[in-house]
């Protein structure tokens, strides 16, 4: 058995663009490439995340899916949620990724997730107690 699984358990086994590309691949109607399989587009992100959630992903609403695409360097090229009011507009949300390619595994395996470092000002303390001094 895996030592990481086991010590990771609440932690999925593949990264977010692994786990969206598999979804892609199982041919849904709701979510889709466009015709050179450079781009993906859905309409229903409640079963997007419903889809995550089966694959161990903690999505719980449309801020932490939006998260996902924006921590892996997914482009929104178009909003749904502009047109929500619009019954007349197709709502579909579109994204792109310069390694997000139908038909290339090995491009989306190496899609890593960007670290954003934030730095603690100096009037901030970890606790009331705290002082600037780590000893």
């Amino acid at each position: 058995m895996d030592i990481r699984r086991l010590l990771n358990a609440d932690t999925p086994c593949i990264t977010f663009p692994q786990a969206l590309y598999k979804i892609m691949s199982e041919g849904h109607t709701w979510i889709e490439w466009n015709r050179d399989g450079t781009k993906l587009r859905y309409n229903d992100p409640t079963r997007l995340m419903r889809e995550l959630q089966g694959m161990g992903f903690k999505a719980q609403d449309l801020a932490s899916l939006n998260k996902n695409f924006n921590d892996y360097g997914f482009i929104r090229l178009s909003d749904a949620r502009k047109s929500r009011y619009d019954t007349s507009k197709h709502t579909w949300t579109i994204f792109t990724h310069l390694f997000f390619l139908r038909g290339d595994e090995e491009a989306v395996n190496s899609i890593r997730r960007r670290r954003v470092r934030r730095t603690r000002t100096s009037s901030k303390k970890s606790s009331p107690c705290s002082d600037d001094e780590p000893w």
